[in-house]
């Protein structure tokens, strides 16, 4: 009787121990699977949901130099698209134009002072009348999470001075940079980044100061810079 229920007893632990791994395989898998889709979630609601504002400048090669008579000043229509590739929504505060004479070295400081539309392109000056081509005052930009901005913005010189910068026939370099919101959390500070500047050298073509006073433009030649 022991010799015929001893094999019995080692086929019932072989089949307790079968289906003891079985089980542990099953619990094993159940935990990768579930641990795939909470990863999966977590990375969902990082780009859907948590992901920082990520700004990026595009600038157009049809930028344009004109003169504004009320003052006078130096302005420089420059095309720019801003993207945010981030979840949450980015905001630029103001955007800054430093430019070089390439011929005398001359340096100038321009600020976003306003943007324009068809009508500022199709509209002219004229001081006896009291005549302003229309523009709208430069605000902070809002960009939502997997937005763009797209305008043109009205470069004006920091002053009105007596030497101007651009002149017929010479050559300039453009450093445009934008000025992001300061950040308070220290997660947000060690993730934030600011879009590298852009840098773009352009031929001034000939032009009749006097025309560009009265509201003509004078369309540069853009020879090198990011696009």
């Amino acid at each position: 009787m022991k010799s015929s229920s001893a094999p019995n007893a080692t086929n019932e632990a072989s089949e307790i121990a079968v289906e003891a791994v079985q089980h542990s395989s099953g619990n094993w898998l159940t935990v990768m699977i579930s641990g795939l889709a909470l990863t999966a979630s977590a990375v969902s609601l990082w780009e859907t949901t948590l992901r920082q504002p990520e700004i990026k400048l595009y600038v157009s090669e049809n930028i344009q130099y004109t003169r504004d008579p009320y003052g006078p000043f130096e302005v420089l229509a420059v095309p720019v698209t801003i993207t945010n590739s981030g979840a949450r929504d980015g905001a630029v505060l103001s955007l800054q134009l430093e430019a070089k004479n390439l011929k005398t070295g001359q340096v100038e400081k321009f600020k976003s002072n306003y943007v324009a539309d068809a009508q500022y392109f199709g509209g002219r000056d004229d001081v006896a009348a009291r005549v302003k081509r229309p523009k709208t005052p430069f605000a902070p930009i809002s960009v939502s999470g997997r937005g763009a901005f797209t305008g043109t913005v009205l470069f004006y010189s920091a002053g009105g001075g007596e030497k101007n910068l651009i002149e017929p026939g010479t050559k300039i370099e453009m450093i445009l940079s934008v000025t992001l919101p300061a950040q308070t959390d220290w997660l947000d500070k060690a993730l934030a980044s600011t879009p590298p500047a852009a840098t773009i050298e352009a031929e001034v073509p000939a032009f009749f100061p006097g025309a560009l006073l009265s509201g003509d433009n004078a369309p540069l030649k853009v020879s090198s810079g990011t696009f």
